[in-house]
This record gives structure tokens, C-alpha cells and sequence, in this order.
């Protein structure tokens, strides 16, 4: 190819022709912006029902986002014991079209560490919504663990500092 073939080759490639639309890629962080963003800590409650404890005092940290998908710590605390669950889920709008009406939040236990005086329970599945500057949902151990009768609530803000 000569020169200006070669030039109008290369502008081929870069300019759309017509009728068709150029767009940018999607950061894999586009998510992160909403209201649980990498870093964002949200202190609350936590109830539960079926036996043991009733409540517990909780500190969620989102540590990872990935647009939908997040990473997060979940400390629990109560009289005679205290963990941090290592969670993963996805944050979803309730309504695409309308990010207004909330977010559908879902995540799972797949870790703990730092458990004192107490076992943990992996693959407790925590569903619920995030409206304004609250998370609000349920937790329920599946039926195929020996600990299948605990559930409950979760009500989380965001930290104060």
C-alpha cells in the first residue's frame, strides 16, 4: 500500500461508518460506584432464631467489587464468641431501569478465620435489598446441615465515623 491508501486503511479501522456506533469498553469496576463500593464499611445487627445466641453485633466490609460481583468480610460478635465470615455475592438493581427503587443484594459464606469460641457454618445463603443507606435482608442455614433450624435478620448502615 502506498502512503495515503495506507493512512485511509488505518482511519477505516478507527472511524465507524456510518450507521454504526463506536463504543468505549465497560471498566470491569462500572459497578463500583453504587452503594456498596470497594472499601465501604456498614456496621449493624444481626438476629438469629433456632437456638444459640439472638443477636450480634456485625461489621460487613465490601473488600472487592467486579461490576455485579463483590467480596466481602462479615464479623459477627456476641457474649463468649466472635468470627469474620468470608462472603461473596452479587448486587443487582431492583429495577434496571430505575436504580432508585434499590438494589437486590445476595452473597454466601465460604470462609472464616479469626473464630473464637465457636465453629463456623459455611454456605449460609443471605438474601435482601439495599434501599437509601440501609441493607436489609435474611439469612437461613441450608437444610442439608446439622445446624438447618437457624435463621434470621440482617440490618446493616453505613459506618460512622
Amino acid at each position: 500500500m502506498n502512503g495515503p491508501t495506507r493512512v485511509f486503511a488505518m482511519l477505516a479501522l478507527l472511524v465507524p461508518a456510518p450507521g454504526w456506533s463506536a463504543a468505549a469498553p465497560v471498566p470491569k469496576t462500572a459497578g463500583d460506584s453504587g452503594p456498596m463500593p470497594a472499601g465501604s464499611t456498614w456496621t449493624g445487627e444481626l438476629t438469629q432464631r433456632g437456638g444459640g445466641p439472638t443477636g450480634f453485633a456485625c461489621t460487613f466490609k465490601v473488600t472487592k467489587r467486579d461490576g455485579e460481583k463483590f467480596e466481602a468480610e462479615l464479623y459477627e460478635k456476641t457474649d463468649g464468641f466472635e468470627l469474620t465470615y468470608l462472603v461473596s455475592g452479587t448486587l443487582t438493581p431492583i429495577d434496571p431501569k430505575n436504580r432508585e427503587k434499590g438494589f437486590k443484594i445476595e452473597f454466601k459464606s465460604h470462609g472464616a478465620r479469626d473464630v473464637k469460641g465457636t465453629a463456623e457454618i459455611l454456605g449460609v445463603p443471605y438474601t435482601g435489598e439495599v434501599k437509601g443507606k440501609k441493607i436489609k435482608g435474611t439469612w437461613k442455614v441450608p437444610e442439608d446441615s446439622p445446624f438447618n433450624n437457624l435463621e434470621g435478620d440482617f440490618e446493616f448502615e453505613p459506618k460512622k465515623d
